[in-house]
């Protein structure tokens, strides 16, 4: 089936490979923080990894209140979703791996013509991927001077910190016949993103993620594109020292629609090694119609050795 989209195909690609033949030049360094590195509580993907001996798990519970409005009735499903993020570093600074995985719990309480009102469950998501930095701004100090004289100019924002960390991140979403979600999906379909991270002040940071998912996939009972494209900006804010919160948008495209996203929450840190964290938010269409809460967590076993 032709791609319904071949300019935003054309555009997205040549968006990827501009990034990525930008900054391959660079030496590549990571940077492992004293402090838990999670992305949680919104849906980017930060440039930083974990650091190389860290293991960290992050997880959420978050109810979604899914609507499709038809020409013959609407249909409603209360997704009660429970979604797992287990991130590794590996033996290089740079490198993480990272697996993701979600299952749901779904109350079909309006259901379409012909279906049961009842609850199906299974696999939303079933991926394993890798991401590894290719530019970090923090390793050439010239890019940060630090004025000895003066607190708040070392604190205000200026425009060379908008000079981004980059990372690439390659996976693959992984069909299961045992789940009803993603039974009509290949074995394994790819992803890839471009990740862009920017420290406009300590205390403020600026995410943008560009993701091509299911990359060629076709359903497998309808013979219909599955890929998606989506861009991803979150901002978060420290506003005190285990205190920050965030705001984020996203824009997908999909074969037979596109959507708009806005998430918001915060998050509290108890300790180096765990944070806690809450959020909310609705798209802005009608069909199909999205709100959704939840909280999760971050946690991490920290055997990072300095070399």
């Amino acid at each position: 089936m032709p791609n319904p989209f071949p300019a935003n195909n054309l555009f997205f690609l040549k968006a990827c490979c501009f990034w990525v033949f930008l900054f391959i030049s660079f030496a590549a360094y990571s940077q492992y923080t004293d402090i838990i590195n999670s992305n949680n509580p919104g849906n980017t993907m930060g440039a930083y990894s974990v650091g190389s001996g860290v293991y960290q798990v992050e997880g959420r519970f978050y109810v979604d209140r899914f609507r499709v409005n038809n020409k013959i009735k609407d249909t409603e499903s209360l997704f009660n979703n429970s979604m797992i993020s287990l991130r590794i570093g590996l033996f290089k600074e740079t490198l993480e791996v990272i697996y993701d995985g979600a299952y749901t719990l779904e109350f079909q309480t309006s259901p379409t013509i012909g279906e049961p009102v009842g609850i199906r469950q299974g696999l939303l998501v079933n991926r394993l991927g890798a991401k590894y930095m290719l530019y970090d701004p923090f390793r050439n100090p010239d890019n940060r001077p630090i004025n000895v004289y003066s607190w708040k100019a070392n604190n205000r924002f200026k425009w060379r910190n908008l000079l981004p960390a980059v990372a690439l991140y390659a996976g693959a979403n992984i069909g299961l016949k045992s789940s009803p979600y993603l039974l009509d999906y290949p074995s394994a379909a790819p992803r890839v993103m471009i990740i862009t991270q920017s420290t406009l002040t300590p205390k403020m940071v600026l995410i943008v993620n560009g993701v091509y998912d299911f990359i060629g996939a076709n359903s497998l009972d309808t013979n219909t594109s599955l890929e998606e494209k989506s861009l991803i900006v979150s901002l978060s804010r420290a506003i005190k020292p285990k205190w920050s919160v965030f705001i984020e948008g996203q824009y997908s495209i999909y074969q037979s629609y596109e959507e708009q996203t806005l998430r918001a929450g915060g998050a509290y840190l108890f300790n180096k090694n765990f944070q806690l964290d809450v959020f909310g938010g609705l798209n802005f269409q009608e069909n199909p119609e999205k709100v959704f809460a939840g909280m999760g967590f971050s946690y991490r076993i920290d055997r990072h050795k300095t070399r």
